[in-house]
């Protein structure tokens, strides 16, 4: 389910930039050729053996020898308008910069010149490996367009909310459980309603959330920038809510938070580090989907269950879904509502 949207979110991507003029050349790099034989890019078949992001992305960078690179994650951009791209294309900075969508965890980059960056893993950290080298780092507002990625089926409950979906994501995401993703939407316009937010939170979105949701947030905000700066690769993750987890258990933690909030949105993957658990990505999406049977380790499978059964909604993911998906739900959230007042003092005049 999450690669059929990948896919489908990326083809959106492609159609969009095709009818760009500043774009000369679209390359699709992919495991799965046969979805795009017939689409109009450059395919570019991965290489068989271990995947890594910075060789990828270095071999291409040589192939093509481009003046700027447009990179995107297969799960990024694929909300921006038409006015999006032409604003971000139509840069002019002095060189070298990177125009990103999200400097600690990057999905989208403009990058001129081209710069290979080979010993990265993964894209996360691209835009701070690019400060480092002395490029100037610009950051996109944050919206659901620039901060939406595609990584789990967290933030797929809520996307699949959204009333206007490009024809080959909205078939994608058929059959996905979406009441959780729902009752989070009817709470962020109520005011009385609270909601329990947990996991790599930015002050971003706090700000953002304090304007533009009627409902009231208790955060929880805990290793920003794990993967980025390498922490969750050396076990090095410090989690508050696995703390409580040693003395409270995976049920007596479940019950606690749902006492927290009326909707709990929680990036589960900052609580897999102290539990010295990485799954492999179904288990995670099994998580995600609330299939604590799939889930072979006894901690994680009892508390996804205590989630599936608590009468509070848990909506879990990964941090797509408290950093994007929170944009979107809030954007979503309003659809079809009158603002109501909030309560606020008034701007002195003078």
């Amino acid at each position: 389910m999450v690669s059929r949207a990948r896919t489908a979110c990326a083809k959106a991507v492609v159609e969009s930039l095709r009818k760009l003029p500043e774009v000369s050349t679209i390359v699709v790099a992919t495991a799965e050729p046969q979805e795009w034989r017939d689409f109009p890019c450059v395919l570019e078949e991965d290489p068989p053996g271990n995947w890594h992001f910075g060789t990828r992305f270095g071999k291409l960078i040589e192939r093509y020898r481009a003046e700027r690179v447009l990179y995107l994650a297969s799960g990024a951009g694929f909300l921006f308008s038409e006015e999006d791209w032409e604003k971000l294309l139509g840069a002019e900075l002095p060189q070298p910069y990177a125009i990103l969508n999200n400097f600690y965890s990057t999905d989208l980059a403009l990058i001129s010149p081209p710069w290979p960056v080979p010993d990265l893993s993964r894209d996360n950290p691209l835009g701070m490996r690019l400060w480092q080298a002395g490029y100037a780092c610009y950051e996109l507002p944050r919206s659901a367009a620039t901060q939406l990625d595609i990584d789990t089926p967290g933030e797929l409950q809520i996307l699949a909310l959204h009333p206007h979906l490009p024809p080959l994501v909205r078939k994608a995401l058929e059959g996905l459980p979406m009441d959780r993703a729902q009752a989070l939407l009817e709470a962020i316009v109520d005011p009385e309603a609270e909601v329990l937010l947990i996991g790599r939170v930015s002050g971003h979105l706090l700000r953002f959330l304090d304007q533009e949701a009627a409902c009231r947030f208790r955060v929880v905000s805990e290793e920003r920038g794990m993967e980025a700066s390498g922490r969750a690769e050396r076990g090095a993750v410090l989690s508050f809510l696995g703390l409580w987890l040693e003395g409270a258990g995976p049920t007596g933690l479940v019950r606690a938070l749902s006492r927290l909030g009326d909707v709990v949105v929680w990036d589960i993957r900052v609580l897999m580090g102290p539990l010295g658990v990485w799954p492999p990505p179904e288990e995670r999406y099994a998580c995600d989907l609330m299939e604590s049977e799939k889930i072979r380790d006894p901690r994680l499978r009892e508390l996804v269950g205590a989630c599936r059964e608590s009468s509070t909604p848990f909506l879990l993911g990964g941090h797509s879904l408290v950093s994007g998906g929170m944009y979107l739900a809030v954007e979503l959230a309003w659809l079809g509502h009158e603002r109501e007042p909030r309560f606020r003092p008034l701007p002195f005049p003078g």
